[in-house]
C-alpha cells in the first residue's frame, strides 16, 4: 500500500470513531410517541417556562398550545423580554382568560446578562413547579406530549429530558441544511450516548424542549452560570449532566412542532448568525480548523471518491456519510436526495459558519434581538 492508502485507512478511522454516535442515535432512535401517557393521580407539578421578544407573530399560538395540555398540575410562566410589538398584550390577554398562565414583564435587562437567558432566570424564580420546562416563544404542542415525557422520567428517573421537535421546511434548500445541521448536532454532542451517565462528554439541550428536575437544576444555581452563554440550551445539558443528573434525548416528531427560522434557507442563515460562532467558543483558529476539517471529510473527500486512483479508505467514507445523511433525510420525513446531496449542505454549514465569525469579529460582538453583547463580555461567560 502507498502512503495514500495509510492516510486513507487512517483517516476512515478517525471518523468512524467521530460518526458513531450519530450512527447508534440514527439506527436506534427513541420516540416519544411510543411511550404511553402518564396515568396518576397526582402528578409532580411541571412550570412551563416561556421567554419570549417580540413574537407577536407566533406567541399566542404557541401559549394556547401550551395551556391546552392534558397535564392536570401544570402551570405555564410567560416572560416577555422588552417587547415593542404587542407580545406583553397578547400574555395579559391570555392570562385573563387563564389561570393556568402567570406573565412577568421585564422593562431592563441588567448588566451582564443576554436578555433571554435572564429571562428564563426569573420565570425559574417565579415559577413553583417541581420540574422546570425551558421552551421556546413559537413551539407548537401536542396535548399528550407532557404526559407521555413524564411517564418517560418516572420510568428511567431521569432529572433531564431532552425533546427533539418536527422541524418545518417549506424548501429543499431548507430541508437541505437541517438535515445536514441534524447530523451534525449528533456528531458534535454524542447526543445518542447522552443516557450513558458515565459519559460525561456526551450531553445536548434544546431551546424547544428542556425538561428538567428542579432540585438538579438549583445545584448550578439554574441560569446563573448562563448568564452570557449564547448556546444557552446547550449549555444546560451539560451543566445538568455534570451535575450528575440523569439524562436522555427522544424524538417528539408531530407532538413537538416548530418552524425554526422564516424566509426559506437565507432565513437560516441569518438566524444561526449569532451561533455557530459562539459553538466555535469565539476562537477564530477552532472556527478555521473547523471548516478546514469538514470541507474535507464532506466536501474534498466525496469528490476524490469519484476518481479511478482514489484510496479504498476515501470512498469508504464518502459511501458512509451518503448512508447516514440519507437515513437522517429519511427519518425527518425529508426527500431522500437531501441527504445524498450531503456535500452541498456542508458548502452551507461552512459559509454558515464563516459568516458567522466575519459578522461577529466586524461588529466585535453579536446583535440579539435589537440589543448588542460585545465580544468581550461573551468570550468571558462562555461555559
Amino acid at each position: 500500500m502507498t502512503i495514500w492508502d495509510w492516510c486513507a485507512w487512517g483517516l476512515l478511522l478517525l471518523w468512524l470513531r467521530r460518526s458513531a454516535p450519530a450512527w447508534f442515535g440514527l439506527l436506534r432512535p427513541q420516540h416519544l410517541r411510543s411511550i404511553p401517557p402518564l396515568d396518576a393521580p397526582q402528578p409532580p407539578r411541571i412550570s412551563i417556562i416561556v421567554p419570549a421578544r417580540d413574537e407577536i407573530l407566533a406567541i399566542e399560538a404557541a401559549l394556547r398550545s401550551m395551556l391546552a395540555l392534558d397535564y392536570p398540575d401544570l402551570e405555564v410562566v410567560a416572560i416577555n423580554d422588552r417587547s415593542t410589538d404587542g407580545t406583553g398584550e397578547v400574555m395579559d390577554r391570555l392570562a385573563a382568560e387563564n389561570p393556568r398562565l402567570t406573565v412577568v414583564h421585564v422593562r431592563e435587562l441588567p448588566a451582564g446578562w443576554l436578555g433571554k437567558n435572564h429571562a428564563m432566570h426569573l420565570g425559574a424564580q417565579a415559577a413553583r413547579g417541581d420540574f422546570l420546562l425551558f421552551t421556546d416563544g413559537d413551539i407548537l404542542y401536542e396535548g399528550s406530549v407532557l404526559r407521555r415525557a413524564m411517564q418517560l422520567v418516572e420510568d428511567r428517573r431521569l432529572d433531564h429530558l431532552v425533546l427533539l421537535p418536527q422541524v418545518l421546511t417549506e424548501t429543499f434548500g431548507e430541508k437541505l441544511i437541517v438535515n445536514f445541521f441534524s447530523v451534525m448536532l449528533l456528531i458534535a454532542s454524542e447526543a445518542a450516548f447522552a443516557r450513558f451517565s458515565r459519559m460525561r462528554g456526551a450531553y445536548l439541550g434544546v431551546g424547544a424542549f428542556n425538561l428538567v428536575r428542579r432540585t438538579t437544576y438549583e445545584k448550578f444555581e439554574g441560569h446563573v452560570p448562563l448568564r452570557m452563554e449564547v448556546a444557552d440550551d446547550m449549555c444546560l445539558g451539560k451543566l445538568m449532566k455534570h451535575a450528575g443528573g440523569r439524562q436522555d434525548v427522544y424524538l417528539a416528531n408531530e407532538l413537538l412542532r416548530v418552524k425554526w427560522q422564516h424566509g426559506g434557507l437565507w432565513g437560516i442563515v441569518r438566524g444561526l448568525e449569532k451561533n455557530m460562532f459562539a459553538a466555535m467558543h469565539f476562537s477564530v483558529p477552532r472556527a478555521l480548523i473547523g471548516c478546514a476539517a469538514l470541507s474535507l471529510i464532506m466536501i474534498v473527500v466525496p469528490t476524490l471518491a469519484f476518481f479511478p486512483w482514489s484510496p479504498m479508505g476515501l470512498r469508504i467514507i464518502a459511501l458512509s456519510n451518503l448512508l447516514l445523511f440519507a437515513v437522517s433525510a429519511y427519518l425527518h420525513g425529508f426527500p431522500v436526495l437531501a441527504g445524498i446531496l450531503y456535500p452541498a449542505g456542508g458548502v452551507v454549514f461552512i459559509v454558515i459558519v464563516l459568516r458567522s465569525m466575519w459578522v461577529t469579529l466586524r461588529n466585535r460582538g453579536i446583535r440579539w434581538r435589537d440589543t448588542f453583547y460585545p465580544l468581550e463580555e461573551l468570550r468571558a461567560g462562555k461555559v
